[in-house]
C-alpha cells in the first residue's frame, strides 16, 4: 500500500488531497478495479483489510481516504446542502480514483465501487449522478441521500449489477430506504438486488462477501 499526500486539503474541497491507498495487483498487472470507501470514523487502511475476503488476482484494489475520517459531517438524511462541501467533495475524489482506475487502462465497466455505511451512501449517490455502464455498485449498510430519496435522477447505467445490504433493524439507515434506493438504480436500467438481514446490527456478514466475490468473478 502506498500513500500519494497526506496533506488535508482545502476548506472548499476537503477530501482533495487526501491520500489513496492501493493494494491487490500493480496497475501494469491489473485487469479490473474495486473502489472501497470506508465508513465513518474509519480509515482506508481499514477498509482495505476486507480484501482478505475477497482478494482476486488481477484485481487492484483502491482505498480514498476521507478528511478527518469523515465524508460529510451531518446525517445523510439532511439537507444535502448541509453535507457541502464535503458531500461534493467526496463526490470528486470518487472520480479522480476512477480516473487512477483509467490510467491503468481499465475502464468504468471493469470497476466495482463497493462501500461500507457513509461510504455506501456516497457511492450510491455517485452511481446515480453519474449514470453509465459500471462494473458493479455495492452498497454496505447504506443508501441513497437527503431527507426523501430522490425520484428525478436522470439517466441510464446500462445493466450495471447494483446490490444493496443491510440490517433490517440497522441504526442508521431505514428499511424503506432500501427499498426506495433499488427502485431508483432500477428505474435507472441496473440489474438490482437488494437483501434485507435479521440482527445484523451496522456490520457486513457472509453473505454480502460472498456475493461481493461473485461481482468480482464477473470482472476478471
Amino acid at each position: 500500500m502506498g500513500r500519494n499526500t497526506d496533506s488535508t486539503g482545502s476548506e472548499a474541497n476537503p477530501h482533495e488531497e487526501q491520500p489513496i491507498e492501493t493494494a491487490g495487483a500493480p496497475p501494469q498487472a491489473a485487469e479490473a478495479a474495486v473502489i472501497l470507501l470506508h465508513g465513518r470514523g474509519s480509515t482506508a487502511q481499514s477498509i482495505l483489510t476486507l480484501i482478505d475476503e475477497f482478494l482476486h488476482h488481477g484485481v487492484m484494489y483502491l482505498a480514498p481516504q476521507a478528511a478527518h475520517k469523515t465524508w460529510y459531517p451531518r446525517s445523510g438524511y439532511a439537507p444535502i446542502e448541509d453535507n457541502e462541501p464535503w458531500f461534493s467533495s467526496g463526490l470528486a475524489r470518487i472520480s479522480t480514483v476512477l480516473e487512477k482506475a483509467a490510467a491503468a487502462d481499465i475502464p468504468p465497466e471493469r470497476t466495482l465501487l463497493l462501500g461500507f455505511s457513509q461510504g455506501g451512501c456516497l457511492a450510491s449517490e455517485f452511481v446515480a449522478r453519474n449514470p453509465r455502464r459500471y462494473g458493479g455498485l455495492v452498497v454496505l449498510s447504506g443508501s441513497l441521500l437527503g431527507p426523501d430519496t430522490r425520484q428525478d435522477y436522470d439517466g441510464f447505467i446500462d445493466g450495471t449489477p447494483v446490490f444493496l445490504g443491510c440490517s433490517s433493524d440497522d441504526p442508521y439507515v431505514a428499511a424503506d430506504r432500501i427499498h426506495e434506493s433499488a427502485r431508483v438504480f432500477e428505474q435507472l436500467g441496473g440489474d438490482v438486488r437488494s437483501r434485507l438481514y435479521d440482527d445484523l446490527g451496522h456490520a457486513i456478514n457472509d453473505d454480502e462477501i460472498q456475493l461481493i466475490n461473485t461481482f468480482i468473478e464477473r470482472l476478471v
